[in-house]
Parts: C-alpha cells; structure tokens; sequence
C-alpha cells in the first residue's frame, strides 16, 4: 500500500550521500548568486526545458498546484496569521504539514551555517527515510514548487492520494533515486512543471509573477511535517538533509511548528517582518475543525 513504502522512498545510501555532498559553503547562497549571474544562461533549457516559474505565498496559488497534482479535496494550504496561541487556535485541524517563506538575510544564513555544523556531526540529522530532493541552480526562482513537492510528498500518508495522481507517480519513480537525482529529475518532470507554471500566473496570485531570468527574490520556503514514526522533520532542498527536531503528534503539530520556527528561524532576524507561513489542513469532511 501507499502508506507501507512511503517510509522506504530514501535509503540510507541516500542519506549518507546527500550528507557527503554538499560544499562548505550555503547552497542557498550559491543559487541566489548563480541565478544572479545567470538568469538568461540557457542551462535549464539545455535540459528540456526553462526554468520554472515562481510560486507566489498565496494559499490560493498552492492550492491551484496542488489539486492538479493529486492532493484530494478537502485539504487545502490556508493562511497561517501569527504564530501566538490564540492566532494559531483559528487555523483548520487536523494540519498535515506547514510552509514557511522566510528572508534571506545575514541572520539567517548565519543560524543555517551553525545549524550545518551540527548537522555534519550527525545532530539533528533525521533518521526516518523520507522523500527528500536537492534544489538545483536550474530550477531558478522555483524554491516554492519544491517546498510545496516536500509538504505534500511527506504526507502521503496523512493525505491519502490516488495511484496515478501526478506527484504519487514522480515518487514512485523516484524511490531509489539519490536527492541529487530527484532534483535533476524535477527539472524535466513535465507533469509536476506544467501545473506549476500555470499556478504561478493564477488570478489569485497578487503580485506579478517574476520572469524567469529574473533576479533572485531574496527569500525562501522550506516544509516542516509529520513522518510517520510521529517525528516532526524539516525539508529544505538546500540543506544537506531533512532534519529532525524532535517527537511530535497530531494535535501538537501545529503548535510543534511555531515553536520551531519562531526559535530556528524569526529569533535569527526578530524585527523583520518578511516571514509567512501556510498550514496545509482539513477543511472539509471527517475530521475538519
């Protein structure tokens, strides 16, 4: 069944490659600079195909990517308006997964370059096999595809997606594949890139939607879930691996949640206000509320 290999789609080799690969220096950095100096390079073309187009904070947009590619009505990205106990009390339960975009500052890179040296001595290094894919300079501005690919792959077992649907075939196809693999795979994965395109141009989406030799937008998403063995695990296509940060349930997920990301993420840069975050919840049916 779905749920039964879901948790074997990464193999340890995997892993260990995905730790074993990565440079000294922020991949997030080296993509916002190569996408910088390279915007109109033809790479991606050479590929199959431009480079994607990027995806709006807008739970209206994800929402259009994500019923396109199989995630089943009912669950939807809503809004999350403040991370305080009595904000979060308004979001729809039960929540499957969370999106945060945040900015890409000194702060920032500073706490990702401590939290990789805990990483690179195996603190913090997640232990579960997950569906975990590397963001490559060609995908360009496109790192809200990819967060929204983690969100909703990492849920397969929450989510309860059709065989056939789009993203349960790339994960089919992908479950032996290295991360570096995956990314260079999403790259040409014409049924995942289509509706995202077509997601980032939707009537809901508030802001022009960059081209796609544009510059770098100076911010980033990354997805935090629920793994199966209860583990509540962040996925960022430019780190060197999911990361754990520690036990979780499904009533506490949310609250899980902000407590990471105001500890790992707005502590780092506590008076800006460039942060936003989407919860992907239940809206209708059993279990809505």
């Amino acid at each position: 069944s779905l749920k039964s290999w879901l948790v074997f789609v990464c193999s340890p080799l995997a892993l260990v490659r995905a730790l074993g690969s990565m440079s000294a220096e922020d991949p997030l950095a080296v993509i916002n600079d190569h996408i910088r100096r390279h915007g109109d390079a033809p790479s991606a073309a050479a590929k199959g195909g431009p480079e994607w187009l990027a995806l709006e904070s807008n739970p209206a947009v994800f929402n259009a990517f994500g019923a396109h590619i199989g995630v089943p009505a009912g669950w939807e990205f809503v809004d999350v308006l403040g991370l305080d106990e009595a904000l979060l009390d308004l979001v729809p339960q039960p929540v499957a997964a969370l999106i945060l975009l945040f900015p890409c500052t000194r702060g920032i890179y500073d706490a990702r370059r401590a939290q990789d040296k805990e990483l690179l001595v195996g603190r913090g290094v997640a232990e579960e096999s997950l569906f975990f894919l590397r963001q490559v300079a060609d995908f360009g501005n496109a790192c809200g595809t990819i967060g929204c690919l983690h969100a909703l792959s990492n849920s397969l077992h929450i989510l309860n997606m059709v065989e056939g649907a789009a993203l349960v075939n790339f994960v089919h196809a992908q479950s032996g594949a290295t991360p570096e693999e995956r990314g260079e795979a999403l790259l040409t994965a014409d049924a995942l890139k289509a509706p995202s395109d077509a997601a980032a141009v939707h009537a809901a989406a508030q802001t022009v939607c960059p081209a796609r030799d544009g510059r770098p937008l100076d911010h980033h998403f990354v997805a935090f879930v629920q793994t199966p063995g209860g583990r509540f695990v962040e996925l960022d296509g430019t780190k060197r691996c999911p990361i754990d940060h520690g036990p979780t349930s499904p009533e506490n997920f949310l609250s899980d949640a902000a407590s990471v990301v105001l500890r790992q993420f707005v502590a780092a840069e506590p008076d800006l206000h460039g942060f936003a975050v989407m919860a992907l919840a239940r809206t209708e049916g059993d279990g809505a509320g």
